[in-house]
């Protein structure tokens, strides 16, 4: 009798595969856990700034926006409003429109901040810098509105900014003391006005 089908030889997996490539993928593996590993001590690192951002220094690193966020609001509990402004401004482009909203608002709540305390403080004495900063802080609360409707806190903050406007100035009236008859006397032209 003749045998058609040979029966194949049993394969397992320590016999199919190449000494080398198994070193080739140990070592793979290995440096990518290395890299894991350096990326999740980085986020640590990170993290633990964020929950003390008192300690963070802006010198030269990379800082990722998130960590430069925490400063700003940091240095804003602070009192030094033009430096968290600085980097607020300094992180908006880099941010995704979630983070932006978050950015906008917490720059148009200290515009808002300054302007009431100038408007208390002095007065329609300072009409132009206190209607500036209200510029502001109307332009950064609108553009968190156009992106989340329903951030009730930017449309609190947006009807307290249109509230506390000052008056508009009073145009000063022309010294001119003439009337309408000398006006016509001496300009040239057609007498009686014409046609």
């Amino acid at each position: 009798m003749m045998q058609i089908f040979k029966r194949p030889k049993k394969i397992t997996l320590w016999n199919s595969y190449h000494p080398v490539g198994a070193w080739l993928l140990l070592l793979v593996l290995a440096a990518w856990s290395v890299r894991e590993l350096s990326e999740l001590q980085q986020l640590m690192k990170f993290n633990a700034m964020i929950r003390q951002p008192d300690t963070i220094v802006l010198a030269g690193d990379n800082l990722p926006p998130e960590v430069i966020f925490a400063k700003a609001v940091e240095l804003n509990r602070e009192g030094d409003f033009q430096q968290a402004l600085r980097l607020y401004l300094q992180i908006e482009p880099l941010v995704d429109a979630g983070f932006r909203v978050d950015v906008k608002y917490n720059m148009g709540a200290i515009y808002l901040q300054q302007a009431a305390k100038l408007w208390n403080a002095k007065g329609v004495w300072e009409y132009g810098q206190i209607n500036t900063l209200l510029d502001l802080a109307e332009q950064a609360f609108k553009q968190v509105l156009a992106v989340e409707p329903e951030h009730w806190q930017a449309r609190y903050n947006l009807e307290f900014a249109l509230r506390i406007r000052p008056p508009a100035k009073e145009e000063e009236k022309a010294d001119w003391q003439g009337h309408k008859s000398s006006v016509h006397a001496i300009m040239p032209g057609i007498p009686e006005g014409g046609p």
